[in-house]
């Protein structure tokens, strides 16, 4: 970590609160957020791979994995949080995005009644302002 002069005041020892969260690479281009959702995890408390694959399984998630997914997948290992969102569904403006392109139309469903079944599955979703995210 550089410690020369950095652009405003300097940090005091309680500004700021480094985790030992563990570090799991991807293992495909796609897989960011099941990467990211398995160091939480096992933050948390131990995970075994066979019970993430199982969750996986039982959540129908794929290649194609959506934040809202996410959102379930913490719920599905009781994970307390709250999903903010700028769109209540899916955002039109990634069908053109490579990314999203091959499976967007047949997603689309999907993701949109995952959003719609939420409160009911006791996934907290809030649409909210200012959202900052970002996607390969």
């Amino acid at each position: 970590m550089r410690t020369e002069e950095a652009a405003g005041p300097q940090l005091e020892p309680g500004d700021f609160v480094q985790l030992p969260v563990p570090i799991i690479q991807q293992l495909y281009h796609w897989d960011c957020g099941l990467a990211c959702s398995k160091m939480v995890l096992r933050y948390l408390g131990p995970l075994d791979d066979g019970e993430f694959e199982s969750a996986l399984r039982e959540l129908r998630l794929t290649r194609s994995i959506w934040t809202i997914d996410l959102a379930y997948l913490m719920r599905h290992f009781g994970v307390r949080h709250r999903f903010c969102t700028q769109t209540l569904g899916v955002d039109k403006g990634y069908k053109n995005q490579s990314f999203y392109r091959k499976h967007f139309d047949t997603e689309e469903t999907r993701v949109n009644q995952l959003f719609a079944q939420a409160k009911a599955c006791k996934v907290l979703v809030e649409k909210c302002r200012n959202v900052q995210h970002q996607h390969q």
